[in-house]
């Protein structure tokens, strides 16, 4: 396996990481042992009536999960499409020599 097939392996792994973390739903668990949907780290899936109505710190709660989650899945696509960039661009770059 080459570098540059290996860092494509690489950057599809760490791009499609960070789609699923980005997309996967998170919940809290309530005192009473209730889990409370907080939507993913976009806030699809997030509605602040029923968050609000477990308890309003739920609300604020879920917006740091959002945020953490968020701030973690970013840079895990980047790296990704760094590394796919970067594999395309030293592939275009030996076949023209």
């Amino acid at each position: 396996m080459s570098v540059r097939t290996f860092a494509v392996v690489v950057g599809l792994a760490f791009l499609l990481g960070g789609g699923a973390i980005l997309f996967v739903m998170l919940a809290v668990e309530a005192p009473s042992g209730a889990l409370i949907p907080c939507g993913n780290s976009l806030g699809i899936g997030f509605e602040e009536p029923a968050a609000s109505a477990a308890g309003p710190a739920y609300v604020d709660i879920c917006a740091d999960l959002r945020h953490r989650r968020l701030l973690w899945g970013l840079p895990v696509i980047g790296l990704g499409a760094l590394l796919l960039i970067g594999s395309l661009v030293g592939f275009r770059r030996a076949t023209r020599r």
